[in-house]
């Protein structure tokens, strides 16, 4: 048996959380023993706890008390008695990696994504230089990406034959069993022109370029509305945003795992400036919408260009989203053929099956390493 210890730096509604859900529910339980830890979150504990695993509450987002958060990741690595541990975010990957170095435990880390840009210039290099040391630490770094994968290589963050690349999975049978969300609980009519986008309201989302594009297309298209999902400190912002420029945004909060928001979407819209491998396009590809997206790291490792949707460069401004959106918006065949290649792609090279299997090929690897050395 092989036990792995999930530490998350964060478990509100996202890439991570998600994937550890997946993982716990999908890895075969013959052979794999999960703990969960991370700051505590009412919705991701009652999630875990319909698979059986209680999730562990501790914060492992600040340095403020590094010390003591150190010694309780460590006495929890030796409590879950885990032969692997596997961190997921900025914090869990600092504290996580030392924690299992200091326990004698090959580690794991996951990079949903590197977003290092946004610090000051001191602030970037202390960033890179300490992941630099953890990679050395580390048994295996995964990316969800080939693209994070060459920049992870490239800045350093991962080792030649000590990173992996596993793309996220999304089970399509699972999303399509959801319960719908339809569109008069969401305050939307039949009518309307919905571009949709599930994200987690974040600078690195950038919400204000949807809002801005939405202003230039609800010219033309007076029934266009942005229905914008989740959650985040972005949000108020965003918010008056809309309210200056006079645009339908609809913003529900957060939607949980249980339900499907994406058959009330005319078309999946996202501007992210940066992405490891997001999930909500997947999920709305799988559901049948064409997607409109900035041609970033992250996005054009989902979406083919002309294919399964658009991409735009991501320094032609609102008015190059607003162009890319209304195109589609004017072609609903061309939207629906796009729509079944995007499910198409999703069924063929993002299954869940996939993703739990490769992470499980990881762990069988860091467990053994571990058991060599102690042969050794």
């Amino acid at each position: 048996m092989i036990r792995v210890l999930q530490l998350l730096t964060s478990t509100a509604l996202g890439g991570g959380p998600r994937q550890v859900l997946h993982l716990v529910r999908h890895l075969p339980a013959s052979e794999f023993q999960a703990s969960v830890a991370g700051p505590w979150d009412a919705r991701c504990a009652e999630d875990l706890r319909t698979v059986g695993v209680e999730l562990a509450g501790i914060a492992v987002d600040s340095l403020g008390a590094f010390p003591s958060t150190l010694r309780r990741v460590v006495r929890l690595v030796r409590e879950t008695r885990a032969d692997v541990v596997h961190s997921h975010g900025k914090g869990a990957g600092l504290y996580g990696r030392l924690g299992a170095r200091l326990a004698g435990v090959p580690s794991v880390h996951t990079f949903h994504g590197i977003h290092y840009e946004s610090y000051s210039l001191a602030g970037q290099s202390i960033y890179l230089a300490v992941e630099r040391a953890l990679a050395r630490i580390t048994h295996t770094v995964i990316n969800v990406s080939k693209t994070q994968n060459a920049e992870a290589l490239r800045l350093g963050l991962a080792r030649p034959g000590r990173s992996a690349v596993v793309v996220n999975g999304i089970d399509v049978d699972e999303l399509g069993a959801r319960p719908v969300s339809k569109r008069e609980s969401l305050g939307l009519s039949a009518d309307d022109h919905v571009l949709g986008c599930v994200a987690r309201f974040d600078p690195v989302k950038r919400h204000d370029a949807l809002v801005n594009a939405l202003a230039l297309v609800a010219k033309r298209r007076p029934k266009a509305v942005l229905l914008l999902v989740g959650e985040g400190p972005e949000k108020a912002r965003i918010d008056r945003l809309a309210a200056e420029l006079g645009v339908r945004v609809v913003s529900p909060g957060a939607v949980g795992w249980e339900a499907s928001v994406y058959a009330s979407f005319d078309l999946y819209v996202t501007a992210s400036s940066k992405e490891g491998l997001p999930l909500a396009p997947l999920e709305a590809m799988a559901s049948g919408l064409a997607v409109v997206a900035t041609d970033v790291p992250g996005h054009r490792d989902v979406v083919e260009h002309e294919t399964t949707g658009l991409l735009v460069a991501p320094d032609g401004g609102a008015a190059a989203l607003a162009d890319a959106i209304e195109s589609l918006l004017g072609d609903p065949e061309r939207r629906r053929r796009m729509g079944r290649a995007g499910r198409a792609r999703v069924v063929r090279d993002f299954t869940l099956h996939s993703m739990v299997a490769q992470t499980a090929a990881v762990y069988r690897a860091a467990a053994a390493s571990r058991g060599a050395s102690r042969r050794a």
